[in-house]
């Protein structure tokens, strides 16, 4: 059973981070573009995105070392996992990719506070976040691919 709600929070919270990345991502390319200030709504929602897709990834490390069947125990057991593409997309392909989008918007956010002008950290953060939300896009399990999963999951 808790491996039922925790996937479940882990398929709904993706759609948060996915819908709040993509409304961050604007919000900084205007503000590149435009070259408006850097505010505080900005780091705002900069931290509230960087958060969210934190506990994101303690949702999924939970699965995955924890309460998943689909995640190998062993070393053996990854070899084996390598050679079925199902089976290699949960057991390495999706965490790598995700945990690659996490230090990408953590190393943008980092870079960011640092920069000495408004325009310069909202293209930094722009160019990490467009990265981390690519990496993203590609670690989904889409229905529509041969490993896919459920757009909206139930119980």
């Amino acid at each position: 059973m808790l491996y039922a709600v925790v996937l479940f929070l882990h398929s709904w919270l993706r759609w948060g981070v996915v819908v709040l990345g993509v409304l961050t991502l604007g919000r900084s390319l205007l503000g590149w573009l435009r070259g408006r200030e850097w505010t505080r709504a900005d780091r705002r929602i900069q931290v509230f995105f960087v958060s969210a897709f934190d506990l994101q990834l303690l949702l999924g490390m939970t699965l995955y070392f924890a309460l998943s069947p689909l995640t190998p125990r062993s070393m053996e057991a990854l070899r084996t996992n390598l050679s079925v593409s199902f089976l290699r997309f949960f057991s390495l392909e999706h965490p790598v990719m995700m945990l690659l989008a996490l230090v990408a918007a953590h190393v943008a956010s980092a870079l960011s506070r640092r920069a000495d002008d408004s325009q310069r950290k909202h293209r930094v953060w722009a160019v990490g976040l467009l990265m981390a939300l690519l990496l993203i896009a590609l670690g989904i399990p889409w229905p529509w691919l041969s490993h896919g999963r459920p757009l909206f999951r139930s119980f």
